[in-house]
């Protein structure tokens, strides 16, 4: 239990990003009076989609427990098979779990399954409440889904500026090296710096700095054409590649410059909320492989070599 308040602790304070609301999971109920006799619950579940319904005890505020297919059909098997025959005139009262995990519709799907793995051993696995205007459910299984997928969508993102990390970025440079093997097609990759990084978080604060990133992400992240990836690279380094169509070389040289001229526009404006001096200017290098062949750790590299001439010899574009 410990170590679930833990991670409670940590995603109410940002150290474990929430996924999407479990609202999102939850399939509305199918909501039947706690009076009803059981037999006329059983053809609710002739429907093979039917897994749970909700059952109301309008006697008791409106209390709402659950009937899922397993529970019902372990009640109407009973000991020694005379389940049926005991239950079939008793009410749906009878055979609803009144105690079940029941959530806000803001709640977060990871916090929501860390709750329901909180539970006794017993019930860990029993289906979710979600409290609403419409009650809804959804099992702990998709919950469980949901939190594996935003821990490994953690992993594979920077947190900062929420654009792919160094490690899926190369992950993803190499994957498409492979790809265009044998193909006419190419690798084409822009390298974008923030001039005087450093010099911004002495004067501001590294807050800003992280402020200031976040807003370069997005702003290459929605002006980005489709099929492109943006990345971090590193501290003040964004990458966007893309896998460009068999074209021509120098149709490609002309993309390829256009994807970074596309870069430096959407930097260019000054965002909201940030007052003069509070935004840096930027330099982009851009590279393309040759038709069918591409390496990404020399494409890097072969921007490195660019953007340090580009340090030396111009100034960076300004706003």
């Amino acid at each position: 239990m410990a170590d679930v308040q833990t991670l409670l602790r940590d995603l109410r304070s940002g150290a474990v990003p929430s996924s999407a609301l479990v609202s999102t999971l939850a399939v509305p109920l199918e909501v039947v009076d706690a009076d009803m006799p059981v037999h006329e619950i059983e053809p609710l579940f002739f429907n093979p989609a039917l897994v749970r319904v909700g059952v109301v005890d309008r006697d008791a505020t409106g209390r709402v427990g659950l009937i899922t297919r397993s529970r019902f059909n372990a009640g109407m098997a009973g000991r020694l098979g005379y389940g049926r025959a005991v239950l079939t005139r008793r009410p749906a009262r009878a055979v609803a779990d009144w105690d079940p995990l029941v959530v806000d519709p803001t709640a977060s799907v990871v916090e929501a399954a860390l709750l329901a793995m909180a539970r006794p051993p017993e019930s860990r696995f029993e289906d979710v409440v979600v409290r609403a205007d419409v009650w809804s459910a959804t099992g702990t299984a998709e919950l469980v889904h949901s939190l594996a997928a935003a821990l490994a969508d953690q992993g594979m993102r920077d947190r900062t500026t929420g654009l792919v990390n160094r490690h899926m970025l190369e992950h993803t440079l190499d994957s498409w090296a492979r790809e265009i093997q044998g193909t006419r097609r190419r690798l084409a990759v822009t390298l974008i710096d923030v001039a005087g990084f450093g010099l911004l978080n002495a004067v501001h604060g590294l807050p800003h700095g992280d402020r200031v990133l976040a807003a370069m992400a997005q702003a290459l992240a929605s002006t980005s054409p489709a099929g492109c990836v943006v990345g971090r690279l590193g501290d003040d380094e964004i990458v966007i590649a893309a896998v460009l169509p068999a074209v021509p070389d120098q149709r490609a040289r002309e993309v390829t410059e256009e994807l970074r001229r596309i870069a430096l526009r959407a930097l260019a404006a000054r965002p909201a909320g940030f007052a003069d001096g509070e935004w840096p200017a930027v330099r982009a290098v851009a590279a393309v492989s040759l038709q069918g062949w591409a390496d990404g750790p020399l494409l890097l590299q072969e921007l490195h070599r660019d953007m340090r001439r580009e340090k030396a010899e111009r100034t960076p574009v300004h706003r």
